[in-house]
């Protein structure tokens, strides 16, 4: 299997989910190219909700002075040559964690939307 549009929309499919419950306005941002030379996923959620959601996440004090930004990024980059996937996300001053893929975009899904439902403090995604 490899790292397409097809393995990007079933990623898509099973973290949309996560990320719509932890209900500070996740949105899926199509104006990212997903292509061989650049494969990324990103999601923004809106800073107000999420930092009312998640007062401890140290976002506002992070900013400063440029608080609020646009949007808290949580972003998947995709090594398509190592099959791997790095989780970058806002908040909690958390590093980057980076995971192993299958090409599998439902299994890929599965364990990236545990990754950022652990970050947000949700449950796993329903079995799809």
């Amino acid at each position: 299997m490899a790292v397409d549009l097809t393995w990007r929309d079933a990623v898509r499919a099973v973290c949309e989910p996560v990320l719509a419950s932890v209900g500070v306005g996740f949105a899926w941002n199509d104006s990212v190219v997903f292509d061989r030379e650049h494969p990324a996923l990103l999601w923004e959620a809106d800073p107000g909700r999420f930092v009312a959601r998640h007062p401890d996440c140290g976002l506002e004090e992070g900013y400063g002075e440029q608080w609020p930004p646009p949007c808290i990024d949580y972003w998947i980059y995709v090594d398509p040559v190592e099959m791997t996937a790095r989780l970058s996300t806002e908040g909690w001053s958390r590093r980057d964690e980076t995971v192993g893929l299958t090409g599998d975009g439902s299994q890929d899904g599965r364990v990236l939307a545990d990754k950022l439902g652990a970050v947000l403090g949700v449950g796993p995604p329903a079995d799809g």
